[in-house]
């Protein structure tokens, strides 16, 4: 990612403010909606799964210009989700979700450029977790 891209996502989703959680619920709804069995993973309520995506992805979104704070925090967030049931198949369909999700939160200045910078992101999250996991025996 180049650093204006980094300076992108981190300063929309900054620019969310208190829509961070109406983001994140809708989020779930297209996680959900694109793969049902998703959701037995869950076991927290829909509120609280919410406030805690929003906080988490805030925590990455500013760690992501540090790789020292960075990759740890991905590493102990994917050793979390391979107890959680997480599989790899999984990162493809919560991207698809996420991306939509921000793509409407932020309509207004959502562009290519954003659009763009956000893949690259969560594709760097993505990846860096997948390894994350097979090295703590995920699938």
């Amino acid at each position: 990612m180049t650093p204006e891209q980094l300076e992108l996502v981190r300063s929309s989703y900054a620019s969310l403010g208190e829509a961070r959680a109406t983001m994140a619920a809708d989020f779930y709804r297209r996680l959900f909606a694109a793969d049902p069995e998703i959701e037995a993973l869950f076991a927290t309520e829909p509120e609280v799964m919410a406030m805690k995506f929003s906080d988490e992805l805030a925590a990455i979104v500013e760690a992501i210009v540090d790789f020292d704070v960075f990759a740890p925090r991905l590493q102990e967030l994917a050793s979390r989700h391979v107890a959680y049931g997480v599989e790899v198949r999984h990162y493809r369909v919560v991207g698809q979700a996420l991306l939509g999700a921000l793509a409407a939160a932020l309509a207004p200045v959502w562009d290519d450029e954003m659009d763009t910078a956000w893949r690259h992101a969560y594709d760097l999250v993505a990846e860096l977790m997948m390894e994350a996991a097979a090295w703590s025996g995920g699938r």
